[in-house]
């Protein structure tokens, strides 16, 4: 996602939170599941990926493809997340697992 959408996503999720706790709240759960723990970040990050792909969100996709990427994902394993994301959830996914190609392909990862 180009920095403009990152930075209006962290924009409004701020305003969420600004007014409600709930969205701060579910913020907070949101860090705390996708930091290191039993299962290191990356790890969690590409089966976060693979669900975006399985449920269609293109913002989540990015969100996903970056945060595999910063923890140090390898070229291959987020493709082998885009497939299961596939698989689970059948050829309606293949728009948004080109969508995900894209991403990858702005990473300088394909």
């Amino acid at each position: 996602m180009p920095g403009g959408q990152s930075d209006d996503r962290e924009r409004l999720n701020e305003l969420m939170a600004t007014h409600d706790p709930f969205f701060a709240e579910f913020g907070a759960l949101d860090e705390s599941t996708y930091a290191d723990g039993a299962i290191p970040k990356r790890y969690k990050e590409l089966t976060g990926l693979s669900i975006s792909v399985a449920t269609r969100c293109e913002e989540c996709v990015t969100y996903h493809v970056e945060g595999a990427m910063d923890a140090g994902a390898e070229t291959d394993e987020p493709i082998e997340a885009i497939k299961i994301g596939v698989i689970g959830g059948g050829s309606i996914t293949y728009p948004t697992a080109r969508f995900a190609f894209a991403r990858l392909e702005e990473h300088d990862v394909l």
